[in-house]
């Protein structure tokens, strides 16, 4: 079975000395335009990462011509765009800066991973018509009960609801009017006696003045 003939061309540049976060601002103004406008674009912009970027779109047409030179296959270099263009962050690299008085500061030097994909205009507009860009291959989403079924959870979740449905036990209200009556008014007879023990005392002290006065 003959292959299907490639329709977009990928170029890559690894471990780039700079960082991602500054590359990205170039990659955006160049994602989704024509190869040469891209190629022309770059010549004027003026950040660090645009001669790379530059040179890794030239590489990603020079890989469309060559495919097409040795499959024997016509393949139209005026119509690439750029599909994908993407920047990700690549290893770490820690420094020392020597100061003053022995001491040293440390600092971090950063690298970028690049990645151009070129493809026909037709293709990319043929994805996008679909709802599928040209650069991300469709996903397929599991439904609630095959994700549940997948780590085994299912079962244990029904058992929970059932429980959750059996009605609970209505206790009868005439019972709790009838604890609550019985309560007050014997709380109100131990303070009234408690507030009688409390003033017994005082007549007592009022007696012993009245004694002492007759004696004197």
């Amino acid at each position: 079975m003959a292959e299907a003939t490639k329709r977009e061309f990928k170029a890559s540049a690894r471990n780039v000395r700079m960082s991602a976060r500054k590359a990205r601002l170039v990659m955006d103004a160049v994602r989704g335009r024509d190869a040469e406008e891209a190629v022309v674009l770059l010549g004027f912009v003026n950040r660090r990462a645009a001669p790379a970027i530059r040179k890794l779109i030239e590489s990603a047409v020079a890989n469309a011509e060559e495919y097409g030179n040795r499959n024997g296959i016509d393949i139209e270099t005026d119509n690439l765009v750029v599909s994908e263009a993407r920047v990700d962050e690549g290893p770490r690299m820690k420094r020392w800066r020597p100061r003053s008085r022995g001491m040293a500061n440390p600092y971090t030097r950063y690298t970028c991973h690049m990645h151009v994909t070129v493809a026909e205009a037709d293709y990319v507009a043929d994805r996008k018509e679909n709802g599928k860009p040209a650069w991300r291959k469709p996903r397929k989403r599991l439904s609630e009960e095959q994700r549940l079924a997948k780590t085994g959870r299912a079962p244990a979740k029904k058992e929970k609801a059932e429980k959750k449905e059996e009605p609970k036990a209505e206790k009868p209200a005439a019972k709790k009017t009838e604890k609550k009556t019985e309560k007050k008014p014997a709380k109100k007879a131990e303070k009234k006696t408690e507030a009688k023990a409390e003033k017994k005392p005082a007549a007592k002290k009022t007696e012993k003045k009245a004694d002492k006065k007759s004696e004197e």
